[in-house]
């Protein structure tokens, strides 16, 4: 069977001097591709919990290493890490800490985008472990190609009253957030923007209890 076959395409090569190329047929896709117009938000740039950056105390907060900047459908964010600290006053042992956070986003308009999703972390240091976890929105308007403004929300699912270090209750910007925002973008590099922010912080009785218990500096 093979040998025939064989035999038959040489004969066909043999008769015929023109070669056909053979036919095209253009299918057009069920769904239209999405261009970079088609595919824009206009969303400030969150960090790695899609939390809309905060004016915090820490340097770190500014650094961008952890800027997020969502694209249209589903975003997840996934982070772990190892470590430890020195020095006179630091606290030993090594710590593991793991989040996550998943947020949707998608133009209501052409001018109007909002995103709306939830984070979890988990932050273990020694024989102490720490959790949080909560759900954010964040609706973003584009008034013209130099100003923009945004709203933001973020509700805390875990408890206030629990015991939690200072330090680490701000580097991840927990408890119950609301804000507005209005930015002027002078240049695509170039921009100012100004916010206004009600955050819920650590009810005074956990502050006190903490310090009342003389832990290391810092509520640790």
């Amino acid at each position: 069977m093979t040998m025939a076959v064989c035999s038959l395409t040489a004969t066909a090569q043999e008769r015929s001097d023109t070669l056909h190329a053979p036919r095209m047929r253009f299918v057009e896709p069920r769904m239209p591709l999405l261009t970079a117009e088609d595919d824009s938000l206009h969303l400030p740039l969150l960090n790695q919990y899609g939390q809309v950056r905060p004016i915090g105390m820490y340097p770190y907060l500014w650094s961008g290493f952890d800027s997020w900047d969502l694209h249209r459908g589903l975003n997840v964010s996934m982070g772990a890490s190892v470590f430890s600290s020195f020095g006179k006053h630091a606290r030993g042992g090594t710590g593991f800490a793991q989040n996550v956070a998943l947020m949707y986003a998608m133009p209501l308009t052409d001018k109007l985008s909002l995103s709306v999703g939830g984070y979890y972390s988990h932050f273990n240091y020694g024989r102490q472990s720490f959790h949080d976890a909560g759900l954010n929105a964040v609706l973003g308007y584009q008034f013209n190609e130099h100003w923009e403004a945004y709203l933001y929300a973020q509700k805390s699912l875990t408890d206030r009253k629990r015991f939690m270090p200072l330090p680490l209750w701000e580097l991840t910007n927990q408890g119950d957030r609301i804000g507005a925002a209005v930015k002027y973008n002078f240049s695509p590099s170039f921009s100012i923007q100004v916010s206004m922010e009600h955050r819920e912080w650590m009810p005074w009785e956990t502050v006190r209890s903490v310090f009342s218990q003389r832990m290391a500096p810092y509520g640790w």
